[in-house]
């Protein structure tokens, strides 16, 4: 057996953790007090899945955006006379995994540190030509980013 097929999604542990509680702890406890404390318990443990599991979309979005950055870097660098550049980063690119996304994403944001370490080489004009293609990715990214951000539990919960 793989050590792929031992492993466990933490929404699958963490389902499987609640269902213990419904169906084997919550039928024994008498107290108003104890009950109420676990059915929170329950409710954090629902919501954690979705805090902790990272979404493959959002893997596969901030790839996308990526790897059309970089691609556009490559393809000016090249237009420009940085030809080392552009060979770099095409380079980079055909290595890089197509799957998994997380995995994908990890080597797509190597690629884009070693990018900018290279454009920092670079003759300050032609670095400060080229940066921008790089920077509407990472503030794209940072929105996102933003976006899939959570608020407290402990809020959720006090609301009611």
């Amino acid at each position: 057996m793989s050590d792929a097929a031992l492993r466990v999604s933490p929404k699958a542990l963490l389902d499987g953790v609640v269902r213990a509680l419904q169906e084997q702890v919550l039928p024994n406890l008498a107290s108003r007090t104890a009950r109420g404390q676990l059915w929170a318990a329950i409710d954090v443990l629902r919501n954690l899945a979705g805090r902790i599991e990272a979404s493959v979309a959002a893997f596969e979005e901030e790839a996308r955006s990526a790897e059309g950055a970089l691609g556009a870097l490559a393809r000016e660098a090249h237009a420009t006379g940085v030809a080392a550049l552009a060979v770099a980063i095409d380079t980079a690119l055909a290595a890089a995994p197509p799957a998994p996304a997380a995995e994908r994403v990890e080597a797509l944001r190597a690629i884009l540190r070693d990018a900018f370490e290279r454009l920092d080489a670079l003759p300050a004009a032609r670095a400060d030509a080229l940066r921008p293609l790089l920077g509407g990715h990472l503030a794209a990214q940072a929105v996102r980013d933003v976006l899939r951000l959570q608020g407290s539990l402990l809020e959720e919960i006090s609301r009611g």
